[in-house]
């Protein structure tokens, strides 16, 4: 077996495991981005890292479950694992304490309407609540002199939002005759990515990219093989160091490689429940998969290199 064929059969076991609906990178994803981040912030700067560790322990998770998770490993793996459960904690919260939840703060709509859509198509503005406005909130609380729970709940938020503004679909919201209101970042796209396997939403596929798997053994050896893979020498983006400068890198691979430049239409969702329930669904186009794998590894390191930094800021 070749590598490109490796590499989809590969996909295809990955994405027969996803969930149906995406809302964000998945939570394997996000704790794989806090890995990276802690790795190297403690390696330049331990004590920022330290900083940081401390100020999550004054999250009202860490008492009621984080600590107890942590007892269980060693000493020497609690500071990465801490940043872990930290990341995915904004997507705990949308079944542990709704009352928590804010939906808006994980996306922002930029509208995409491809050339040659008719004039009725009318893409509608991003919400003025979203992932840049609450960045930026939870930044300023972290710098506050805020109450230590108040400012350990805005760097989770703060750990969790840089990735998932790392993560295309989370920036773009396509508008064409398919999609007059909209595809919700791709959760109104069905596709199918291979024969046997169940169709699932545009959005969940790239939700899922690096991995669906939740042993922490496995998702610390993705993290490390990033780490191997990638560095600050090479990666232009590194120039950027703003987060409206990240959320356009995204819209752009969206429109360019998620929505295939407009081409990618899929099949709309519509009323079904979810994309196993839509009959003849479309096929990616040959290779996508793959294609959007390596651009996933890309905006997964950038964005743990680019929390580490932040992190190392604000400490």
């Amino acid at each position: 077996m070749n590598r490109l064929n490796a590499a989809v059969v590969f996909l295809v076991a990955v994405v027969i495991t996803l969930p149906f609906d995406g809302f964000a990178w998945n939570i394997p994803t996000h704790m794989i981005t806090g890995a990276i981040a802690h790795r190297l912030l403690e390696g330049t700067e331990p004590g920022k890292a330290a900083a940081i560790e401390l100020i999550l322990k004054q999250h009202p998770r860490y008492a009621d479950g984080w600590r107890d998770s942590l007892e269980t490993i060693p000493q020497s793996q609690r500071g990465e694992m801490l940043f872990m459960l930290a990341a995915r904690w904004a997507d705990d919260i949308r079944l542990q304490a709704k009352s928590q939840n804010e939906a808006r703060w994980h996306y922002i709509n930029f509208p995409f309407k491809p050339t040659g859509e008719p004039e009725n198509i009318r893409p509608l503005p991003p919400d003025p609540n979203n992932i840049l406005t609450a960045i930026a909130e939870n930044e300023r609380i972290l710098r506050s002199e805020a109450a230590g729970e108040k400012r350990a709940i805005a760097l989770a938020w703060l750990i969790h939002l840089i990735g998932d503004v790392h993560q295309p679909l989370h920036t773009a919201q396509l508008f064409t005759r398919e999609y007059p209101n909209g595809d919700r970042g791709g959760n109104e796209i069905c596709i199918k990515i291979a024969l046997n396997t169940a169709p699932i939403s545009l959005h969940a596929l790239w939700d899922g990219l690096i991995t669906s798997s939740t042993n922490t053994l496995r998702l610390g050896k993705i993290a490390t093989d990033l780490l191997s893979r990638f560095s600050r020498v090479g990666l232009r983006e590194l120039e950027h160091d703003s987060p409206d400068a990240w959320a356009k890198e995204s819209y752009e691979i969206a429109t360019r490689i998620a929505y295939e430049n407009g081409s990618l239409r899929g099949t709309p969702k519509e009323q079904a429940r979810d994309c196993r329930d839509v009959k003849a669904v479309k096929y990616v186009s040959r290779g996508y998969p793959v294609r959007a794998k390596l651009i996933a590894d890309r905006r997964v390191y950038l964005a743990g290199y680019r929390l580490a930094e932040l992190l190392g800021r604000i400490s």
